[in-house]
């Protein structure tokens, strides 16, 4: 059963203290601004595993507005991000010195690692989902820079996504506990996929043309990511590129060449050892995803995720 709560049972006068701490709780140290006087109503439900960093939640409540500040921020250990989908009256949100209008047929993201204001001015219905920063990291460059731009959930990825917050939630306490992170994970799949076919995002990177060869290297690359002979040299060659102008691409990025293709490899076993599924030992996975060396792998797993594969496949952590 999902966690769930509703302001319905709470006396008049205690429900904005109790609310707040109930928002806060499920996504992240937040300041809640209420309308006045008048009557609050909020009822919330939420859908995770242990299994999984992701968490999804459906939220309904009165006319609200939420504020994140620079100290708050200063609290978390990790960073978070939100994705809202509002289905009944309009979302505004400010961040950076960009603000932005969301209506219904639409979903924002919201970095949880930055001070921000969010709020509705009617009774809204959302879906929100929150997911950690190193699910963007290494997908989408300069992930910061899709908290400006409202994004389509009437069409295409945007409208797959969004159904799959729906059925997630409808299927998930009927689904095997094994399989519940399944489908959160292919939800945020789905997400990563609509972010990244966004011309507007694309178009605010720079040079068009660069952007353009940057995406098809990447693609590439997920394509290959098995080989073990995935060399910059083949990648540049495949892609009709010189290597000295491969690598100059990734100099604007925070990552090199070198370092983004170990993320991708890595994140791809990570993937796999919550995969309940997945029977496949560590070091054929290791394998699997271009990783001939199997000490450097174990040396390359601990740094990036702060534990070990077996950790990771016991359920110890995330």
């Amino acid at each position: 059963m999902p966690t769930e709560l509703s302001t319905h049972s709470w006396a008049q006068p205690e429900r904005q203290a109790r609310w707040a701490d109930a928002i806060s709780d499920t996504y992240f140290p937040l300041s809640l601004q209420f309308a006045g006087d008048q009557p609050f109503d909020g009822h919330l439900q939420r859908w995770s595993t242990p299994s999984t960093p992701f968490s999804l939640s459906r939220l309904r409540s009165s006319q609200l507005g939420y504020s994140r500040s620079k100290a708050q921020v200063g609290q978390d250990q990790d960073a978070f991000y939100l994705v809202t989908v509002p289905s009944r009256c309009d979302v505004h949100f400010e961040q950076g010195g960009h603000q932005l209008s969301c209506s219904p047929g639409g979903f924002i993201v919201e970095r949880g690692d930055a001070p921000y204001r969010f709020h509705y001015g009617a009774q809204n219905d959302l879906w929100v989902l929150k997911l950690p920063e190193r699910a963007f990291m290494g997908h989408l460059r300069g992930h910061q820079r899709y908290t400006r731009f409202c994004f389509d959930a009437n069409q295409g990825l945007g409208r797959i996504f969004v159904e799959q917050l729906d059925l997630c939630a409808r299927h998930f306490d009927s689904s095997p506990d094994a399989a519940r992170h399944l489908l959160l994970e292919q939800a945020v799949s789905t997400l990563v996929l609509a972010l990244q076919q966004d011309e507007r995002v694309l178009g605010s990177e720079g040079s068009n043309l660069s952007t353009l060869h940057l995406s098809r290297v990447e693609h590439y690359v997920r394509q290959h990511l098995g080989d073990p002979d995935l060399t910059p040299q083949a990648i540049a060659t495949a892609c009709g590129l010189s290597l000295r102008y491969l690598h100059k691409l990734f100099a604007s990025t925070p990552y090199t060449l070198g370092e983004w293709v170990r993320q991708q490899r890595l994140e791809a076993v990570h993937r796999q050892l919550r995969d309940p599924h997945c029977l496949m030992s560590i070091g054929e996975l290791a394998f699997r995803w271009g990783f001939a060396d199997q000490a450097q792998f174990t040396r390359a797993f601990r740094q990036q995720f702060g534990c070990t594969a077996r950790e990771v496949r016991a359920g110890r952590v995330h």
